[in-house]
């Protein structure tokens, strides 16, 4: 996850897997009355049959991520699949670059393994030369060093006083800035309406937030502006230059998707530099004392075992833990 929302413009942002989000998000819209023979639009150009068996097999691994996380070990089928693909189709043009592109993308987005996508990603530009992928290669190389840096960044913040954050808007009476939580066990949520993966995670949150019900610790869903509210009924409602606009939406927000828990708009960007965020959902966890104990935590993985974390912070300061631990 932690380069997924970086590179969604780069490798993954591309016109083919764009096509095949928008067919996937096609099937489930009921069609329309047929037309009358002479006002039918002309049928779309087949596509390659690389790229169509390409689509397929995205198709999979998607499936696959919205049913939890994966492991190199739950892919291997379709990793296999991209090595079959590339020998079905031994030809070296956009088409067929497009194979090797994808097969990077994933193991740098969803596996997270840097070292092999940068390997994958070099032997474009010297296997696929002049195609639109190897010309990709060079930003996509950048992204990653830039998302490593943050990473680290996001490291140094342990231990550290968390950056400060200021709240225009939150659902919490009186709250304006993060001090004003110090004393208590806080855990910063970093989402947006748009963010599939953060609407994703709310159910783990709710069940963090009735867990310590009664502790002292805030949960807090932090988000920033962003020019459209995703989610209510009707769908996107474009908000651009009417921030008070989305304000006023979010309580109706919080409703539709069952937010038990505070959340704030920050005048600094949800992808804050100051906590190192390149994708989100991002979990900080912050002791009583305003410090950092954990960040880049994603409430979907299981590995993250945020109420263990806040239940040990909870101990240290002395403070009620949770009767059922």
């Amino acid at each position: 996850m932690k380069l997924r929302s970086l590179l969604a413009g780069l490798a993954l942002g591309s016109l083919l897997f764009s096509r095949a989000l928008a067919q996937e998000a096609a099937s489930s819209v009921p069609a329309a009355p047929s037309a009358p023979p002479e006002a039918a639009p002309a049928a779309e150009p087949a596509l390659p049959p690389v790229t169509a068996d390409l689509q397929a097999l995205i198709m999979k691994v998607s499936e696959k991520m919205r049913a939890g996380p994966v492991t190199a070990e739950t892919l291997a089928p379709e990793l296999a699949a991209f090595d079959a693909l590339a020998a079905k189709y031994p030809e070296k043009n956009d088409d067929t670059a497009q194979v090797a592109l994808m097969k990077a993308t994933l193991y740098a987005q969803v596996l997270g393994d840097e070292a092999t996508a940068k390997r994958l990603l070099a032997a474009i530009k010297t296997d696929f030369p002049g195609t639109k992928a190897a010309a990709l290669v060079d930003r996509i190389l950048a992204s990653i060093e830039h998302a490593a840096a943050a990473q680290a960044a996001a490291g140094t913040l342990v231990g550290q006083p968390a950056p400060a954050l200021h709240f225009n808007w939150t659902s919490r009476a009186g709250l304006k800035t993060l001090a004003d939580l110090k004393g208590q066990v806080v855990v910063l949520d970093f989402w947006a309406t748009w963010c599939g993966p953060c609407i994703r995670s709310f159910p783990q949150v709710r069940e963090h937030v009735a867990h310590f019900k009664g502790s002292p610790v805030v949960f807090l869903g932090v988000t920033s502006i962003q020019g459209a509210v995703h989610g209510l009924p009707g769908g996107k409602i474009d908000t651009k230059g009417d921030p008070a606009r989305e304000m006023a939406l979010m309580p109706d927000f919080m409703k539709a998707k069952e937010m038990t828990w505070d959340v704030a708009f920050s005048e600094e960007k949800v992808f804050n530099a100051d906590y190192g965020i390149t994708g989100i959902p991002f979990v900080a966890i912050l002791a009583p004392d305003g410090t950092v104990r954990h960040a880049g935590l994603n409430p979907l993985d299981p590995s993250a075992d945020i109420a263990t974390k806040v239940e040990a912070i909870l101990k240290e300061f002395h403070l009620p833990v949770p009767a059922k631990s």
